[in-house]
């Protein structure tokens, strides 16, 4: 059974923080079509204080349909910057899979992703 509209899902955990002006939203759970509404939710109300970067770390996704692979194009058209942590074959296999894998800077930890979003910014790059 859905969960009404507004409701937080029981299979999916968002925590949305702040690395200096580094958005990071962490997601546990499920990202389904179900679950992606909240997780878009989250990322929005992030973004509504400027952000130089997104980190959507995904470490903990124990399930990744097709809704899911479409919030990650979805959140890269919204930043400059978008760093993937994934280190899951649920998230890594449909991104390896597709052509999404090319389109993104997927990494093994919250740390490398700010590491190297710190370093393309030194360089006055985004990356």
């Amino acid at each position: 059974m859905a969960e009404p509209m507004g409701q937080p899902s029981p299979i999916l955990d968002v925590n949305v923080t702040r690395s200096g002006d580094v958005l990071v939203v962490g997601v546990t759970g499920e990202l389904d079509i179900d679950t992606v509404p909240e997780v878009r939710a989250a990322i929005s109300s992030g973004l509504s204080e400027p952000a130089s970067a997104l980190v959507l770390d995904l470490s903990e996704i124990g399930f990744f349909s097709s809704a899911g692979l479409s919030l990650l194009l979805e959140s890269r058209r919204r930043v400059d910057t978008l760093a993937v942590v994934a280190t899951r074959r649920s998230v890594l296999r449909p991104i390896q899979l597709t052509a999404v894998a090319p389109l993104l800077n997927v990494f093994g930890s919250v740390d490398e992703a700010l590491a190297s979003i710190s370093s393309a910014q030194g360089a006055g790059q985004p990356k």
